[in-house]
């Protein structure tokens, strides 16, 4: 469908929203019936839990699988999942969890402290080569063995800090004083996998025909580009409470077809897809459809820093000072954004944390700074590309600051458009030059954003790897005092501002649609909307 036809359906369907009464919209609600859930998503790389490491897939895996603790309808809640309990010992290093005896597989067989242990490990495993493995370093001996050489990792396998004491106690040796371990129990890496499945169809598993899961659904159905089909899973321990048979992710790439179907009824549930030329008048009129609330996420470019111009911090610099933030939120993706100069978001405050102050805009010394890297006035400078994946918010971002950088630097570059199985590809083989990226925090700690730029960690993808940095970071995770932890956060936040591996660009705020029929929707800083916790009115 080419954009003209893309310009008339979203103003066809923006009519239905047209009247300021909700009273007078003729909305009709297309699904099989009121226990069928239709939500927007777009095309997963992954669902096995210990391969996946991006929001699309692991949507799925939060509502088909199901860790030792869940995510609640809040931010603020974590129902016990596998686990009815744990225990805590003193020095806050080892959990002890107690497993519910009537937690099943989708196919009928028990979930064990054994199925744990082996997940776990799997994650770590260097053959395996999980883009997530880090998520687990907080796990005594769980770094050494991910990082083992293949020779020596077996001998390492049993000193991880995760055992099955029998088949329902788990015992788990953290690192250091973890105090947001709980939470990442939730965590799709941390999710369980049926050892007797993968053991019997390896690397297939995750295929809708195999795969078996332990969450209230279990995945049927996967066409690629077009839909991902879950149904109710009737050996779920707390089936009673599922509120839906089926679960329809409706996948599309782009914010217009994923907005069309939802004014058009075809989707209950709009997931971060709201196109920027619809905001401002929804925004304007306070549209009652639309839920805008902060979202623990950064969007940034990357740098790799070892391509040059780029290995020259003052060209990263000047590319930062050059981009006048503030007017993004406003004026081109439209949805109140907040401009960003460091890379923690600033919703962990409330946890007591006080940010690193970055740059703010000042094209001045931009030019100073690029004339004295050998580029006054842009003259000389290499054309190079801003490589980002087909969303027309991330094309918008892009057209402006590849105008900023022309206006304020004399610079020129080119736009790099590309699916995001690709993006994500180029991304983690650093084949790219700057490539726009964003990072949703997996736990609520500053740790979530900063980890990431941590020299050996496999999200690591712009080559930074500086000593102080990485030796902050370590020590973070054996810290037990909570204000001496912070301050080490905030020096190593404070290096990135200095460093400038990545240019922030703003904080997210998530904005989603949720049809009048639908009930169940709460404010979740991270983004997480598990289905079982929405209802279908009627």
């Amino acid at each position: 469908m080419d954009r003209r036809e893309f310009v008339k359906l979203s103003a066809t369907a923006l009519a239905l929203l047209a009247c300021n009464r909700p009273e007078e919209r003729k909305l009709v609600r297309k699904a099989e019936g009121p226990r069928v859930f239709q939500r927007s998503l777009g095309e997963p790389e992954y669902l096995d839990p210990g391969l996946c490491s991006e929001s699309e897939g692991g949507t799925v895996i939060q509502d088909a699988f199901e860790g030792l603790y869940q995510y609640g309808a809040s931010h603020k809640v974590w129902p016990p999942g596998v686990a009815e309990r744990h225990d805590l010992s003193e020095d806050g290093i080892t959990y002890t969890f107690y497993l519910r005896r009537d937690a099943k597989w989708s196919d009928g067989v028990g979930v064990t402290a054994h199925d744990f242990e082996w997940s776990w490990k799997r994650v770590l495993d260097p053959v395996t080569a999980s883009r997530y493995a880090s998520i687990l370093w907080f796990l005594e001996g769980g770094r050494e063995y991910n990082e083992a050489p293949a020779d020596q990792a077996p001998a390492l396998r049993e000193k991880v800090g995760v055992k099955a004491l029998d088949d329902y106690t788990l015992q788990v040796r953290l690192v250091g004083p973890t105090p947001f371990f709980l939470q990442l129990t939730a965590f799709y890496s941390y999710a369980p996998v049926p050892r007797h499945v993968i053991e019997k169809h390896g690397d297939r598993w995750a295929r809708p025909e195999n795969i078996v899961s332990n969450g209230p659904f279990r995945v049927t159905e996967w066409q690629q580009n077009q839909r991902i089909v879950a149904v109710a899973n009737p050996h779920y321990w707390d089936r009673a409470t599922i509120p839906f048979d089926k679960v329809v992710f409706k996948i599309t790439q782009e914010d217009d077809p994923a907005h069309n179907m939802f004014l058009a009824g075809e989707t209950d549930y709009l997931d971060s897809k709201v196109p920027p030329s619809a905001l401002p008048k929804y925004l304007r009129e306070k549209e009652p459809l639309l839920s805008t609330t902060p979202y623990l996420g950064v969007y940034f470019y990357l740098i790799n820093i070892k391509s040059p111009p780029f290995d020259d911090v003052r060209v990263r610099r000047a590319l930062n000072l050059a981009i006048q933030k503030s007017s993004i939120g406003k004026y081109v993706i439209k949805g109140g954004q907040q401009e960003a100069w460091s890379i923690v978001h600033p919703g962990l405050e409330d946890l007591g944390y006080t940010k690193a102050q970055g740059d703010t805009f000042d094209p001045d010394k931009a030019r100073e700074l690029l004339a004295e890297a050998g580029y006054p006035d842009g003259k000389g400078f290499p054309r190079f590309q801003i490589s980002y994946n087909t969303l027309e918010g991330h094309k918008l971002v892009a057209q402006f600051i590849q105008q900023e950088w022309k206006k304020y630097l004399g610079i020129s570059c080119d736009l790099d458009n590309m699916e995001w199985k690709v993006l994500l590809k180029k991304q983690h083989e650093k084949d790219f030059q700057i490539t726009r990226f964003a990072w949703i925090g997996d736990y609520l700690d500053p740790l979530t954003f900063l980890e990431l730029f941590e020299g050996a960690n496999p999200n690591n993808r712009c080559n930074f790897d500086d000593p102080e940095f990485n030796d902050l970071i370590h020590g973070s995770v054996r810290e037990a005092d909570p204000v001496k932890r912070f301050a080490m956060l905030k020096r190593a936040e404070a290096i990135l501002c200095e460093q400038l591996p990545a240019i922030p660009i703003y904080y997210y705020v998530k904005q989603d649609m949720m049809h009048e029929w639908v009930e169940g929707y709460e404010h979740h800083l991270q983004g997480v909307h598990a289905t079982r916790w929405f209802r279908v009115k009627g």
